[in-house]
Order: C-alpha cells, then sequence, then structure tokens
C-alpha cells in the first residue's frame, strides 16, 4: 500500500516537473503545404483590458482568456502546384514550400499605387522558416517579386533565450508609377516559456519577440525623384507550441510617438457563431478568383475584381455585419477571363460590409469600408 502511494506521489511529481520544463520548437512544428487553421482576430475593444504582451519570463503564465473575436479566417498554406499562372514562373516546387494570403498588407507610401491584395511565399528547412517573396495586386495588375535577401523568419531549434537576426530587402518596379522596395532588420529573442491560455484552450510554450526595423524605398517617375521613409518600430509577440504550426496567439505592436501601442491580436481559435468569417476561402485545387476590392475604404464607388479560369455559374453578394443582405450585382453564369464591375456605395451608411463572392462553390469573402 505504501509503496503504491510512493509510486503515484513519484508520477505526479515527476508530471509536474516535466510541466515546467520549456519546451523546443522545430521545423516539425511548422506549416506543411495543404494545412489550413482556423484563426480569430481579436476585437479592438479587448486590447485595453488584456496582459501588456511585454510580460514574460521562465515559467510564466499569461491568461488571455478575455480575447473576443471580431473576425475570423483561415490561414490556409498552398501547395506552389497549385499557385496562379502570374507567380508560378518565379515560385514553384523547386524553390518555394508554400505560399498564403496575406490579409494584413500595409499600403504603399507612392502616389497612384494602391495595393488590393498580397500573398506571401516561403521557403521551410530544417534549420530555418523564411519568406523568399510576396505578389501584391497593384492598381488591378499582379507583381510577384523575389526578395534579395530572405527574411528569416525563425531559426531552429528555437528554445529559451535563443537569438538570431537577419537583414531582408525587396524591391519592385510598378508599371506607370515607379519603384517600392522596404529593408530592415529582424531580430528574434525567445524570451519566455510557460503556460499561455486563450479561449480556444491551454497549452505549453515557448514565447519569441521579434523587433523589425524597416525603411520604405519609394521612386515617383512623374515627379523623378525617391526617398526613403522609416516604418515605425513594429514589434512581435508569438507563443509557439509544438505541433500547432503558427503561433497559438501572436500581438502585434508598433511604436507611435514614443508609445508602443498594440494594432493586431490573432489566435488560432474554432468557429465561432456569429463572428463573420472575413477572407476565408473555400478552395478548389488550381481554382483562385484573386479578388480585389478597392478603394478600400471606400466613398462613392467601389471596384470588385476578379478571374475565372473557367466559364462559370458567379454570385456575388454584398452584406451587412449581420448578414443582412444589401445588394446581388451578380448572379449569372460568367466566362473565364477577368471581370471588373463597379457598385455605387455613394447612398450607404458608413460602416463595415462584407462581399461574398462565389464562383462555382469557390468561395470568398472581402471586408469593405464604406467612409464618406
Amino acid at each position: 500500500m505504501i509503496k503504491n502511494i510512493l509510486f503515484f506521489i513519484f508520477i505526479a511529481v515527476y508530471s509536474a516537473l516535466r510541466a515546467q520544463t520549456p519546451i523546443t520548437i522545430t521545423s516539425s512544428d511548422m506549416p506543411n503545404e495543404n494545412d489550413s487553421i482556423h484563426v480569430s482576430i481579436a476585437d479592438p475593444n479587448d486590447f485595453i483590458n488584456i496582459p501588456d504582451p511585454i510580460l514574460t519570463g521562465a515559467g510564466y503564465t499569461w491568461d488571455y482568456t478575455s480575447l473576443s473575436p471580431n473576425v475570423q479566417q483561415y490561414e490556409r498554406y498552398d501547395s506552389p502546384q497549385d499557385f496562379p499562372s502570374f507567380y508560378s514562373y518565379l515560385f514553384n516546387p523547386f524553390n518555394t514550400s508554400y505560399g498564403k494570403d496575406n490579409y494584413e498588407f500595409s499600403t504603399i507610401p507612392l502616389p497612384g499605387a494602391t495595393i488590393s491584395a498580397a500573398y506571401d511565399f516561403y521557403k521551410e528547412s530544417s534549420s530555418q522558416l523564411k519568406q523568399i517573396g510576396a505578389g501584391y495586386i497593384i492598381n488591378n495588375i499582379p507583381l510577384p517579386f523575389v526578395y534579395q535577401q530572405a527574411d528569416i523568419i525563425y531559426e531552429f531549434p528555437m528554445n529559451y533565450q535563443s537569438t538570431s537576426s537577419c537583414f531582408y530587402k525587396y524591391g519592385l518596379p510598378i508599371p506607370d508609377i515607379g519603384y517600392y522596395g522596404q529593408s530592415g532588420t529582424r531580430t528574434n529573442l525567445v524570451d519566455g516559456w510557460g503556460t499561455l491560455t486563450t479561449p480556444f484552450g491551454t497549452f505549453q510554450t515557448l514565447r519569441v519577440k521579434s523587433t523589425i526595423d524597416a525603411v520604405d524605398t519609394v521612386y515617383n517617375d512623374n515627379l523623378a525623384a525617391g526617398t526613403n521613409i522609416p516604418r515605425p518600430l513594429k514589434y512581435e509577440y508569438k507563443w509557439l507550441a509544438n505541433g500547432l504550426k503558427i503561433p497559438v496567439l501572436k500581438i502585434e505592436t508598433a511604436v507611435i510617438g514614443g508609445n508602443e501601442t498594440i494594432n493586431n491580436v490573432r489566435y488560432i481559435d474554432s468557429t465561432r457563431a456569429g463572428v463573420p468569417q472575413v477572407g476565408i476561402a473555400e478552395r478548389t485545387p488550381g481554382f483562385y478568383l484573386n479578388s480585389s476590392v478597392y478603394p478600400n475604404p471606400c466613398s462613392n464607388e467601389l471596384t470588385i475584381s476578379y478571374q475565372l479560369p473557367a466559364t462559370v455559374p458567379v454570385k456575388i453578394i454584398m452584406t451587412d455585419v449581420v448578414g443582412k443582405t444589401i445588394a446581388i450585382p451578380v448572379n449569372e453564369v460568367q466566362t473565364n477571363g477577368s471581370h471588373k464591375l463597379t457598385l455605387r456605395t455613394v447612398d450607404l451608411i458608413p460602416g463595415v460590409y462584407f462581399m461574398n463572392l462565389d464562383a462555382n462553390n469557390h468561395k470568398e469573402i472581402r471586408k469593405v469600408i464604406i467612409a464618406h
């Protein structure tokens, strides 16, 4: 009897000690092609109530259960074999592990250049995960480009107090406008480990702090002049867990006016009823709409553009935030190729709307902001 009690005490102590041991993150914990992970983007109203992301340490406990989703989307990692043709000539199975939509791309500080969609390309190895290129839809023209120097997101293996840094650089000419590029440094520090709790669950994690110091380079053909524009210093706080592919929680901040301010919070989550599903694409392999809405925000008119690889039934529905149908500008069979239509929005009440595109059961949803 005493032996059994001692045995169970030993198991309990061993389990407690093991739970307090920092984990190691390797390339096996990163995404694979065709992975799809559901994430929630937190309501900005939650930012003032959550713990300060700078708080960290060894054996730390983070409680972010107060987060609530504003919208949800998928992080889908596409196979290079499924890239659309205007990307595949630069990015293919020989040089790229996977690609994914970037719904949080920044604007370009160049008059006349408007990004309506972005796509990122990654290369993964046993020692690194790095971004090697991107594709922007600028003024409705797809412009893919390879980084001149890759942005090394992680170096493996990652353990508590691991550090790494890289210098990245890219640039692209924009037809009839000029040139845009960016260079910067990324410095990573694994500054904590412990238990993280979010609305999705509780996880043993490593905490990585990334410091990103970047400068934009722009050149305007019409003005025959260019300049360098420093971007605000940016921090990414990421909690990584074994086998979960992407950060369980990611908080992005920027230093504005000397103050570090939270501007984005994302976390792995399950589907939440009643939460808008923004940017989620239910894809048939090889079928891409490459849709965009612009300008966004818009005032008087909104242009919707997309491409069809085949002749298929197409339905476009504009809804408000509670799902009420505002307009159905398209409901017909359309031929393959590029399509564009313009909607009058001057009569709509300012606010957030969603453009739902369905082509042959391939669905994409774009968030639209009306601001008169």
